[in-house]
């Protein structure tokens, strides 16, 4: 092509191309031999445009230009059709913009006059689009990472790129879908976060013009991310101790676990609840102020990659706390005078003694308690009673480890006022 086309298809050109093509095409009605054709000089394309020149139209019966274009992707690939229209004879351009890189195209131009009439068509004129730019030449992951892939690569040399679009699929299988816009040719590197324990990624690169024409991709990059430690399922759970749950647990340490956590539910399949935190060794006392209460827990391993397991990959193991003892039964009240025998009957030999409770009321609104603790049969004598008060009494067994009982039966008794 020579410098002349060159010096011609230049920006200002385009521009008054531009404002010269505005919509609306006529329907040319037939052919007029007698009007001049369209004398090509040559084409420049790029990746999505193609622009023409021809020589300058003298005669004054043209009004302007027609465009043809075939389809390339319709059911008719070779069928040319008027694609647009130059209303201005005098222009001598033409840009066709929004091609598809890669493509051949054919085109031809014809003039037309005021009634509609064009004259012959051009020779049909082979267009071929450029190829996409191809991506950045190296693309890769910096090894595995927990939960994050590390990926960078080489700048693009091309100074229209301007950002970068990273895709990622899953395990080979699901589509590609864009997790970023990298902007900045020279950026060279991005840090996936958020993503699942050994699972399997891929990513690749496509480049971003200013224009925004993406670039073909890139090579592909695989990584794996790390897997988390095994699951600790050697947990045991002690029984029956009071004021508090023994945890204890095995693991060979041959995932390198820096600590542990430890977790705690009211049910098997209930929430689990962290309860303690980087432990060192491979026990827990948990302390429970309630007798009778079950507790399940696990244990999840933490690596120095801050990785632990699932909790769901880990059997819990059930401990209780010890039972309160039983409390006494067939609490009776013998009065004589001003004292009261009090008897019951023990229910649990882990009784080693037991309290009594007295509580006195000596009218509207007016009321006292007493303990009596530390007896060691199943009687007590109170001979401190009082015409008059009424009397409410209650016992409770006690265990070796002060742990109480429920109340027994409560006996009222009250003394009638002296005559």
């Amino acid at each position: 092509m020579n410098s002349y086309l060159i010096r011609i298809l230049s920006a200002t050109s385009i521009l008054v191309l531009l404002s010269a093509c505005t919509g609306g095409t006529p329907k040319p009605a037939q052919v007029d031999k007698s009007l001049p054709k369209v004398a090509l000089n040559g084409y420049l394309s790029d990746m999505t445009a193609a622009a023409f020149e021809w020589q300058p139209i003298t005669d004054t019966r043209v009004k302007g230009v027609i465009v043809y274009r075939n389809d390339p992707s319709s059911k008719s690939p070779n069928k040319l059709s008027q694609i647009d229209t130059v209303k201005n004879a005098r222009v001598t351009h033409y840009l066709d913009s929004k091609l598809k890189p890669e493509t051949l195209y054919q085109y031809r131009f014809a003039t037309y006059n005021a009634k509609g009439h064009t004259s012959l068509a051009s020779k049909k004129l082979d267009v071929k689009t450029r190829p996409l730019l191809a991506s950045v030449s190296f693309f890769s992951t910096s090894g595995s990472l927990p939960r994050a892939a590390k990926l960078v690569w080489r700048p693009h040399t091309n100074n229209s790129i301007v950002a970068y679009r990273l895709e990622r699929r899953q395990n080979g299988t699901d589509k590609w879908k864009k997790i970023a816009m990298i902007k900045g040719r020279l950026n060279a590197e991005y840090i996936d976060t958020g993503l699942k324990d050994n699972t399997r990624y891929e990513y690749r690169l496509k480049s971003v013009t200013y224009n925004d024409i993406i670039s073909k991709p890139s090579q592909s990059a695989t990584v794996i991310t790390k897997a988390p430690p095994p699951p600790v399922n050697t947990i045991n759970a002690s029984h029956g101790k009071p004021g508090m749950i023994n945890v204890s647990w095995k693991d060979d340490n041959s995932a390198n676990i820096v600590y542990y956590q430890v977790y705690r539910a009211t049910s098997e399949t209930g929430r689990y609840k962290l309860v303690a935190d980087r432990l060192k060794k491979m026990r827990y006392n948990d302390s429970i102020s309630k007798t009778s209460q079950q507790y399940f827990y696990k244990v999840i391993g933490i690596n120095a990659d801050n990785l632990g397991g699932e909790l769901k990959a880990v059997k819990a193991a059930a401990g209780t706390t010890i039972d309160a003892p039983r409390g006494p039964k067939n609490l009776v009240a013998m009065v004589e005078n001003a004292t009261v025998q009090l008897t019951w009957k023990s229910t649990d030999s882990r009784a080693v003694s037991y309290i009594v409770t007295k509580e006195i009321s000596k009218g509207f609104m007016s009321s006292e308690t007493k303990i009596y603790k530390n007896i060691k049969k199943t009687l007590m004598i109170d001979s401190s009673l009082k015409h008059g008060e009424e009397y409410t009494f209650s016992v409770v067994s006690v265990d070796k480890n002060g742990i109480k009982s429920a109340p027994s039966n409560s006996v009222n008794v009250k003394l009638e006022d002296k005559k």
